[in-house]
């Protein structure tokens, strides 16, 4: 069974700490919420923090949508959104408190509604107790018009780490098997990135210049994350490139880095749903300590199809 403690965390307030015997997870209660930790006992947070808020959208359509002086800020951690991204709406700004309830091993986190754009978001984290956590996220419509959108999972990784995805290796004969998506702010020549046959990766560089996106459609279902102090962070999730319309171009994935963080991403399929009706997807996280001898692609590509 998990144990759970009401705490103060950093500067951003009330936190949930759980502690399922293998992890320490902390969920934010003051403003959004974020799973703003998570680590394997005695490791570092997998995720980042922004603790100076340096990310925030301030830009002048937030004010007039939402009211004077309401804005976004990143945090960090774990967020939850809806796909496509489009400016003022995808950056409610979610500063509020945050309501939650536990049910054995789950434990359920609930922000105000989002009146503006007639959307109630809610996740569910349960926990095997062996470093495992099986997210649930909903998107509820609750305006009186019909929505189109899909449900966007966003981690925010910390720094000096890999984030890859497998590229799909299946055999398509005339047509065309990979989907290779670029942000218009997108090098293609910066190093941070590499594309192999197989597989995507992202190194995430303090140094880096600027920003860069890249998206793919991820038939594996998976995306990891290998940390700077070696744990493996594998969010896993089902996907349907078969009949589904991915948002983006068609990205299940998309990966996200910049010089203080990168975002993994995950998305579901586009659907139409009415007045009180959700969108629903899930992913499985899984933390485990590994030592890995380098990160060149082929030993990447072994971790991510193992």
């Amino acid at each position: 069974m998990i144990k759970t403690s009401v705490e103060e965390y950093k500067n951003y307030g009330r936190v949930l700490r759980i502690d399922d015997g293998a992890l320490d997870v902390r969920i934010t209660l003051d403003l959004g919420p974020r799973v703003i930790y998570c680590a394997l006992k005695g490791k570092n947070n997998v995720f980042f923090e922004d603790l100076e808020r340096r990310t925030c959208c301030e830009k002048a359509e937030m004010s007039a949508f939402y009211g004077a002086g309401r804005y976004w800020y990143l945090y960090g951690g774990y967020r939850l959104w809806m796909s496509p991204e489009y400016l003022p709406y995808t950056y409610y700004p979610d500063n509020g408190p945050v309501r939650y309830s536990v049910d054995g091993d789950t434990v359920t986190f609930t922000p105000a509604p989002q009146t503006e754009n007639g959307l109630q978001t809610s996740y569910s984290l349960t926990f095997d107790g062996k470093s495992g956590i099986r997210v649930d996220n909903v998107i509820k419509n609750i305006s009186e018009e019909e929505k189109n959108g899909a449900v966007w999972t966003l981690c925010v990784m910390s720094q000096h780490s890999h984030t890859f995805a497998a590229q799909s290796v299946r055999d398509t004969g005339l047509l065309p098997n990979r989907t290779l998506v670029l942000w218009p702010y997108t090098d293609v020549h910066d190093d941070r990135i590499r594309i192999g046959n197989g597989l995507v990766d992202v190194r995430q560089d303090p140094d880096g210049d600027g920003a860069l996106k890249i998206g793919i459609n991820n038939e594996l279902g998976r995306i990891m994350t290998l940390t700077a102090d070696n744990q493996l962070f594998t969010q896993s999730f089902e996907v349907d490139h078969g009949n589904g319309a991915y948002p983006d171009g068609g990205c299940s994935t998309e990966i996200y880095s910049c010089p203080d963080f990168t975002e993994a991403e995950a998305l579901c399929p586009l659907s139409t749903f009415g007045p009180g009706e959700s969108l629903k997807f899930s992913l499985c996280w899984k933390l485990s300590a590994i030592e890995v001898k380098d990160t060149e692609l082929a030993t990447l590509e072994a971790l991510i199809r193992g």
